[in-house]
């Protein structure tokens, strides 16, 4: 489930049920515990011995389950009930699979499906802008000017991307920089070192750019006037809009930046409109 940056708790719910050609004609108590092999054999199952991949155990600290009970009623239409699930997402990262491993314990009737007695309830996160999973995607419409080194001459293009925006914290969210993309499943720490910013959205609707990696960036224009949030009703529905105005250049393949303007490639003059 998406958690809600904007929110200090967050709440979720695992579904427990039951199936089969009848209605149970009783009660069932579903008492749930802690699972950590459910943890273990998802990661080897996934991602075999890449450990820079693993999923995580959802830091107790950070959650709470007050009741790891609960009752599929007789007299229920419904064939299953739900257990909620308090959640503190801030500070956790897009980037990182954070679960809590849980099986059942035990059932005051009836036999459990040793098959499907286990859940890994997956933390996501989401803000006002964007949602981690499915990712949320902006059209970007816009203009690169740069200086092209084998011409030898100044360039205008104007460009479309499909933008993908994941959420940082309740105002802020990462994207990548001009006309670069990605995939969203295959994306690398590496890409993000090289590619990425942040958006920060300030409380007048103006924003803020700033590099997550390696790029540099400046923000053009005046404030409010070339870097802003707003939002456009079109056809009964809201559209979000960023508009922005920065330059950016990148570090270039097996550089670190020690060697200043040498180790980075030429500057990019983008004016685009990001819509959601």
């Amino acid at each position: 489930m998406n958690h809600d940056l904007n929110k200090e708790e967050s709440i979720g719910y695992i579904s427990v049920g039951c199936g089969g050609t009848k209605h149970i004609d009783q009660d069932v108590t579903v008492e749930l515990e802690p699972d950590e092999e459910a943890l273990a054999k998802y990661n080897k199952l996934n991602f075999d011995i890449d450990e820079s991949k693993f999923a995580h155990l959802l830091d107790p600290t950070r959650y709470e389950i007050p009741v790891m009970s609960t009752v599929l009623k007789a007299d229920s239409k419904d064939n299953y009930a739900t257990i909620p699930v308090h959640v503190r997402p801030e500070g956790l990262s897009p980037d990182s699979i954070y679960l809590i491993p849980l099986r059942i314990k035990s059932v005051s009737a009836y036999e459990v499906n040793p098959e499907k007695s286990t859940v890994l309830y997956r933390v996501l996160l989401k803000n006002d802008y964007a949602f981690q999973l499915p990712i949320t995607s902006y059209l970007t419409r816009g203009i690169n000017e740069f200086f092209d080194i084998e011409k030898g001459k100044d360039v205008r293009q104007a460009f479309t991307v499909t933008r993908y925006v994941l959420p940082l914290t309740k105002n802020s969210i990462r994207c990548f920089v001009g006309v670069n993309s990605y995939s969203p499943s295959d994306l690398t720490k590496a890409q993000i070192e090289k590619y990425a910013m942040c958006i920060t959205i300030n409380e007048d609707a103006t924003v803020t750019i700033t590099p997550v990696g390696t790029a540099q960036i400046e923000m053009l224009g005046e404030a409010g006037e070339s870097n802003f949030y707003t939002t456009l009703e079109q056809n009964n529905r809201k559209r979000q809009v960023f508009n922005l105005s920065y330059r950016y250049r990148l570090l270039k393949d097996g550089k670190d930046g020690s060697n200043g303007d040498a180790d980075y490639d030429v500057w990019h003059t983008i004016e685009e409109t990001m819509t959601r």
